[in-house]
């Protein structure tokens, strides 16, 4: 519905101070979507004479005031009046999305005016007037016309201030990661070159050579000095080459061979969650409880739903199954590390997949790998379709990527086109041979009507010589006819007695009935004996007279055959009877090779039989509906034709029809909402997996986006933002909320407050072994944590699964940290020498045995130092690369060796932010059958910090009562020697 505003024009556009900055931000993120400037804007208002549709909207906050939004067909413009009421400031552009097609298929007004462009308010012209009262008085007809309903939903003054401070959260985090890079220097490169890497998107690889040695660190975004669209992420970092994974495809012959990188940041993260903010501010998001549940914690009841997994799962698995299944809004499963939330999950996501109702499923989480280990555990009867850019997704999600199934598609649709087209290579031949066939059936007319004449021209021949020897075989051949007539009555009459019989004899007869029944079969049989006699009879008698008439026709062609005139008459048949065998068989040969050339595509129906005129007629109706038929099968092998060439071309035509059929499709949380391929899907359940370490704003991503959720995650490791972090940004805000947001996941929060029907708690571990998981149980999980893991380790160097590398016995230079360089402009922590040596020699004997083996340090300065030398040793970037890294880099994977380096050693006690007990409780998770600790114990003993220290003197005693402490230098010297 909507309704006709006429507004007397024109109407001043002026653009707002930081519009146009904006603007070149956004052409970036979204080429070809949004205008240049308020000049182009209002040249697309003016460009529809029908008007330009538009809504208003409440204010986000307090004391604000309603906008207008202009939609035109790419993007819309948010719009304030100004205080004098005479023109619009245009504060705001963004690209139409699904959301603004759901606003305007409920109700907009429909604006007829003309629009200028101002460059300042200052120079609009007098007497312009913006005719606000006018709109807005169009508005309230709109809603009245709209049964009272109102387009933008009430929100309690509660509801309005979370969405406020969500916003202003938003805002800081977008300040603080894009302050990181203000004012950092570019990195001046000589060359450019493709890495030879084959992907399934249009995204590319790229190696540049820098100039000097400062390169970027590795995850760092840059982007191309001077191609504000060429923007990209290092994937490797390597003396001066690093190389860069671009987030679109990018022509090598447009990249400067010489140029600079600089450092740059995106917004598509900080646009995304916005959006999902003015989703729940606007009422259209697909969780109409979400604002309820995250603001007031208030939950509608589960439904009760007894569903069995496919796979074997635990109790208390089974119970997250089942209220995930039934949940109506919101549902929290904790999960701490090896309770098998991996499993449960892909449990639920099949089941919702596979009944039908049900689906589809997002799977979504901050990192793409949680996303794959996902996928990687749907069972095979579910359709799986993966969002996301090829580079960063790891080899688990791979095989379910938009891109590389839309291209196997592409070339499974091809071959099979190919093949199908191949039948239809033959249909010019057989056209020709069709034109051939008329001919030929033409011919064979003419000839057996040649041949029907000498037939007849024969037979008044011999009448006429032949006398009553051929008088006798015309009498005789008339007498047969009659009795071959009768003979067909004699077996039809013969026939309906066998049928009635039959149809008797099938019968179930009433038992007072039975003696009627014998009798009337008795009679049947022997009217059956009866017509069978009289059959026998005619039939008989039908053979005595054809007998008769070829003894008759060899006594009239023996007086006749030397008769001159009947040799020429039975010559003139020959000769006809040959013609006609002559065109006969190639009427029989056009047919054969037109069968032969459409067979495959198409059968050829057979001929009927009969005298010739019946022949020539079913001949000529098979042409016909050969004919027809090449008709529809050209018709078939031009469409083939046209369907190769346009599925040959771009793949992303079958980004739809996979979408479609997907019962599952995973994302991250930032991709569920920026992806295009998945904006108009609607998810009956969103899955976030590792949701203990996602921000609400984040979150909220996803979870905007279903009818319900399920949220899975550790409240007790890794939260998006450490209070450390967020000390030393100094967040300033003066707002208490803002920094718990930032530190606090929305699952840390809803443990707490919502019901216990709606939280599930896994507490079945199955990844630690034993002596690891009741310390980690104890410390960290108040002891509820239980395990029968008994895992095999390798005792060669280790008698324990947990080990303890002490560095307490080396002099203290030797032992103690050290500060690291500052890396452009930026802290980057402590390194530790003598722990950096003892975990590479760990790490090159786990490496050589061919182990699976993560080593885990809390610093970056100290994963670069361990990294670079590690590099030289094994001569395997990849796996060091993807082996060493702190502690948030590891969270969520496991190995089965874990090396973990406390990195700390100083005679003050600080341990900095290893303060931070979570991130222990990640470092010590991770290990599958053997964790290695390497460390100052005496220093850590005394560690300022009361909780770690408690945490210290925990891990001495429990592993000096079930594990294996070695000395430093004894353990150098035993690595040394099975080195050598």
């Amino acid at each position: 519905m909507f309704v006709d505003v006429a507004l007397p024009g024109p109407i001043a556009l002026v653009p707002a101070r930081q519009l146009d900055a904006k603007l070149q931000k956004q052409t970036a993120d979204w080429p070809g979507s949004v205008p240049n400037g308020v000049t182009q804007v209002a040249a697309d208002l003016n460009r529809d004479p029908r008007g330009v549709p538009a809504t208003l909207s409440e204010p986000r906050k307090g004391g604000g005031s309603r906008s207008l939004r202009l939609y035109t067909r790419t993007y819309v413009v948010v719009l304030y009046a100004s205080r004098e009421g005479d023109a619009y400031t245009v504060a705001a552009i963004s690209p139409l999305g699904l959301r603004d097609h759901d606003t305007l298929a409920r109700g907009c007004l429909l604006l007829r005016s003309s629009w200028s462009p101002v460059a300042e308010l200052r120079l609009v012209p007098r007497g312009s007037h913006a005719r606000w009262d006018r709109i807005q008085q169009g508005w309230s007809v709109l809603v009245q016309r709209l049964g009272g309903e109102q387009v933008l939903p009430t929100r309690n003054a509660k509801h309005l201030d979370f969405l406020d401070t969500l916003d202003r959260l938003i805002d800081k985090t977008q300040e603080i990661t894009g302050g990181r890079s203000a004012g950092e220097p570019g990195y001046p490169h000589r060359s450019v070159e493709p890495v030879g890497e084959r992907r399934y998107t249009g995204s590319a690889f790229y190696a540049f050579q820098l100039v000097g040695d400062r390169v970027p660190e590795r995850n760092r975004f840059v982007a191309v000095r001077g191609e504000s669209g060429r923007r990209g992420q290092v994937v490797r970092a390597e003396a001066a080459r690093v190389v860069v994974r671009f987030d679109g495809s990018v022509d090598w012959a447009q990249l400067p061979q010489q140029g600079q990188l600089e450092v740059t940041t995106s917004n598509i993260v900080f646009t995304t969650q916005r959006k999902a903010v003015e989703a729940l501010r606007t009422g259209q998001a697909r969780n109409r409880s979400l604002l309820s549940v995250l603001v007031d914690h208030q939950v509608r009841a589960l439904e009760v739903v007894p569903d069995t997994p496919a796979e074997e799962l635990d109790e208390d698995q089974i119970e997250a199954f089942r209220r995930a299944l039934g949940v109506r809004d919101m549902l929290v499963v904790l999960g701490p590390p090896g309770t098998g939330k991996t499993r449960t999950i892909s449990q639920i996501a099949r089941s919702c997949a596979v009944t039908p109702g049900r689906g589809p499923v997002l799977v979504a989480s901050h990192t793409n790998k949680a996303v794959d280990n996902v996928l990687a555990k749907l069972s095979r009867d579910v359709v799986v379709v993966r969002v996301g850019n090829e580079g960063k997704i790891d080899r688990d999600g791979i095989p379910f990527l938009l891109e590389r199934q839309a291209a196997e598609l592409r070339e499974e649709i091809t071959r099979s086109v190919g093949e199908a087209l191949r039948g239809y290579r033959q249909l010019p031949l057989a056209r020709q041979w069709a034109d051939e066939l008329a001919r030929r059936i033409g011919a064979l007319a003419a000839a057996l009507a040649t041949a029907t004449v000498a037939q007849e021209e024969l037979e008044r021949v011999r009448r006429a010589v032949g006398g009553p020897a051929q008088a006798r075989v015309e009498t005789l051949s008339a007498e047969v006819v009659q009795q071959e007539h009768q003979v067909r009555r004699h077996a039809a009459r013969l026939e309906r007695v066998m049928r009635r019989d039959a149809r008797a004899s099938a019968r179930r007869w009433w038992p007072p009935l039975a003696g009627w029944a014998r009798a009337a079969r008795r009679a049947r049989v022997r009217r059956i004996e009866a017509r069978r006699a009289d059959l026998a009879g005619a039939t008989e008698l039908a053979a005595r007279q054809r007998a008769a008439i070829a003894d008759a026709q060899r006594t009239a062609h023996a007086m006749t055959r030397d008769d001159p005139r009947v040799r020429a008459a039975d010559q003139e048949l020959h000769l006809a009877q040959q013609h006609v065998a002559e065109a006969t068989a190639g009427v029989g040969e056009a047919r054969s090779v037109i069968g032969t050339v459409i067979a495959p595509v198409a059968n050829l129906p057979e001929s009927a039989t009969g005298d010739p005129a019946t022949a020539v007629r079913n001949l000529w109706a098979l042409h016909t509906w050969i004919g027809q038929q090449l008709d529809v099968l050209e018709g078939r092998a031009k469409l083939l034709t046209e369907w190769s060439k346009e599925i040959s071309g771009e793949v992303e035509q079958l980004y739809p029809e996979l979408i479609r059929y997907a019962d599952v499709i995973g994302a991250t949380c930032v991709g569920a909402g920026s992806r295009d391929e998945i904006a108009e899907v609607e998810f009956d359940l969103a899955i976030v997996d590792e949701a203990g370490q996602i921000g609400t704003a984040d979150v909220l991503v996803p979870l905007a986006r279903a009818k319900r959720s399920v949220l899975v995650g550790d409240h007790r490791q890794l939260p998006p933002f450490l209070d450390t972090d967020v000390g030393e940004w100094g967040v300033g805000t003066g707002d208490e909320r803002i920094r718990t947001l930032l530190t606090t996941s929305a699952l840390e929060i809803l443990v707490d407050e919502l019901p216990a029907s709606h939280v599930v708690r896994l507490t079945r571990q199955r990844r630690m072994p034993r002596v690891i998981a009741d310390f980690v149980s104890d410390m960290f999980y108040g002891g509820t944590l239980r395990t029968t893991v008994e895992r095999a380790h390798d005792p060669s160097l280790f008698a324990s699964p947990l080990a303890f590398v002490d560095t307490s016995g080396l002099p203290q230079q030797h032992r103690n940290e050290s500060p690291a360089p500052r890396a452009n402009g930026q802290r980057r922590g402590c390194v530790n020498h003598a722990e950096a040596q003892m975990l590479t020699m760990l790490a090159e004997y786990f490496h050589r045995r061919g182990v699976e083996w993560a080593l885990i340090v809390p610093y970056a300065a100290q994963a670069e130092l361990i990294s670079t030398t590690l590099r030289e040793q094994l001569g395997a970037p990849d796996t060091v690369d993807s082996s060493v890294g702190t502690v948030d880099s590891f969270q969520g994977g496991e190995r089965d060796v874990v090396l973990y380096g406390f990195t700390r050693s100083n005679s003050a006690g600080k341990v900095g932010f290893l303060d931070e007990l979570r991130r222990a409780n990640v470092a010590f998770t991770r290990a599958r059958r053997q964790l290695v600790l390497v460390g100052d114990m005496h220093m850590l003993l005394r560690a300022t910090n009361d909780r770690f220290r408690r945490l210290a003197r925990s891990l001495r005693d429990h592993v000096a009562a079930t594990g294996d402490v070695h000395r430093y230098a004894e353990l150098v010297a035993t690595l040394e020697g099975l080195r050598e």
